[in-house]
């Protein structure tokens, strides 16, 4: 076969794996993703058969980033979310060691045997190539042609200008999109590094528009438990098979207790639930995070000491969304990951003098690598997979929470739930999949006023009570008016952020 002809069916093989890619993979078909992805194909290729080493070394550290993005889109179902790039950002020492340890054999082992074996192939292409001229004309061509089509989107798009002279994220958000193959995730990981909005820890003087006044009330200790990554189908409570949770369900059914049905989470991440479970923020926009008074501020307001006890770190503490509203508590105590610790911070907390009491407890429950149990919870479930086994190990910590709330015999309003639920075996943070946000949710409290009917009064029309509601029960729990036109209205349109930061109805997730 001529080498020219040879180069052609190089190229037409590169462009066909671009469109594959893009239509069965990335879930992208438009004209932008098509010519980006051809065009980064095309110079990783070229940097591969290049003689220069540097060059070459280059091109083989972008086929494993490409072959990386290509299994992770398959093994979750769909391209890396920007949710999920937002939490590289964030994450920690910890966090990232443990995903890399319990996602080897799934994502970077099968990554690494493609990039082997896909340099092997380009290698002996490389063999029987001696002209490029073809290929650099083609990346030079393709490249022009990308920034063109990607100009001219922006140009067409009035509303997307407005939404970036207002947040520059929408410019990452863009680029992530328009170039779904590596260098779009790149693009918006240097937009994201560079914003500072939550820097700044003076404290925030306005009240959301929905709190009309506040006033006095016999809610001395308000306790929320979050959990993480807890998908409710799994706890015995909600009637799974195995006995995961039989602490919790023998708490919460009792007077003056309720385990509850349908809840759902605001977001498949911590990062943007938590925000809207502790702050004002909704599926629409952050920026009452940082215009309006957190839930951790408006306790602090109404005469409460604020504690935040958590088992994960606040990596970059004013940084991340939900560190910056921990670091508006009165105390702040982190365990590096070990929730049995927690009760016996509780305890102390628990013998100070302040008067009222406004807890939060982080968990670290149900993240993967799922290794959060002991042998103890082995003993029970002998052939339980390892999700349910942190499931039964959170059980236990609630137990002792609980244990040492009844010890001080003190009143206490006390929620547990989740920040966001879990696909087992695959995670969070992705747009398909509505166990990511199925979630528990929990209450007991010792006075009638505040009991299980006060709950289901925010349960929306539909039959579900979002995680939107959180901040709305934990605002009147201390001592808040709310506007109840704002509330109804909140309440009954039911939407979520998905993994993408996207506003949609709760009912379009797909399955």
């Amino acid at each position: 076969m001529k080498k020219d002809n040879l180069n052609y069916i190089i190229l037409l093989l590169i462009f066909l794996v671009s469109i594959l890619l893009n239509i069965f993979v990335f879930e992208e078909d438009s004209r932008v993703p098509h010519v980006s992805t051809f065009t980064i194909l095309l110079i990783t290729f070229i940097l591969i058969i290049s003689n220069s080493k540097i060059k070459k070394l280059i091109g083989i550290f972008l086929l494993f980033l490409i072959s990386l993005k290509i299994i992770y889109a398959l093994y979750s179902n769909g391209n890396v979310t920007t949710a999920v790039l937002r939490s590289i950002l964030e994450t920690n020492t910890h966090e990232t060691l443990s995903m890399i340890s319990a996602l080897f054999l799934k994502l970077i082992l099968p990554s690494f045997i493609i990039t082997a074996g896909s340099f092997y192939f380009i290698d002996k292409i490389k063999k029987n190539e001696k002209n490029t001229s073809l290929f650099l004309y083609s990346i030079l061509f393709s490249a022009i042609l990308s920034i063109i089509l990607i100009a001219l989107d922006i140009k067409n798009d009035q509303r997307l200008i407005s939404h970036i002279k207002v947040d520059k994220l929408e410019l990452g958000v863009f680029f992530q999109h328009k170039i779904p193959l590596v260098f779009g995730d790149i693009i918006y990981l240097i937009i994201s590094a560079n914003d500072d909005k939550y820097l700044n820890t003076a404290e925030i003087e306005k009240f959301n528009s929905s709190i009309l006044s506040k006033r006095e009330n016999n809610n001395k200790n308000i306790i929320l438990i979050m959990g993480e990554s807890s998908l409710f189908s799994r706890y015995s409570a909600y009637g799974y098979h195995l006995n995961t949770t039989p602490h919790m369900q023998k708490i919460f059914s009792t007077e003056n207790s309720c385990i509850v049905n349908n809840a759902h989470s605001s977001a498949p991440v911590t990062r943007d639930s938590i925000p809207m479970t502790l702050a004002f923020n909704t599926p629409e926009s952050a920026k009452n995070l940082s215009e309006n008074k957190s839930i951790v501020e408006m306790a602090s307001a109404n005469g409460y000491k604020t504690y935040w006890l958590g088992s994960q770190e606040l990596q970059g503490i004013y940084s991340s969304k939900y560190g910056f509203i921990a670091g508006k508590s009165d105390y702040v105590k982190l365990t590096n990951y070990k929730d049995n610790q927690l009760p016996n911070i509780l305890a102390k907390v628990l013998s100070d003098s302040a008067p009222k009491r406004f807890i939060i407890i982080h968990l670290f429950g149900n993240h993967m690598p799922y290794d959060n149990y002991d042998e103890v919870d082995k003993k029970a479930l002998p052939n339980a997979e390892k999700y349910d086994l942190t499931i039964h190990y959170t059980d236990r910590v609630v137990n002792d929470i609980f244990n040492v709330i009844n010890e001080k015999k003190i009143d206490f309003n006390l929620i547990y739930t989740s920040d966001h639920g879990e696909k087992v075996n695959v995670g969070h943070g992705s747009l398909k999949g509505k166990e990511q946000y199925l979630i528990p949710f929990m209450y007991k409290s010792t006075n009638p006023i505040y009991d299980c009917r006060f709950i289901e009064s925010f349960r929306n029309k539909d039959g579900y009570l979002s995680g939107l509601m959180n901040k709305y029960i934990l605002s009147e729990l201390l001592g808040y008016e709310i506007d109840k036109n704002i509330l109804k209205k909140e309440r009954d349109y039911d939407r979520i952020l998905n993994a993408n930061e996207k506003p949609i109805l709760f009912a379009e997730i797909s399955e």
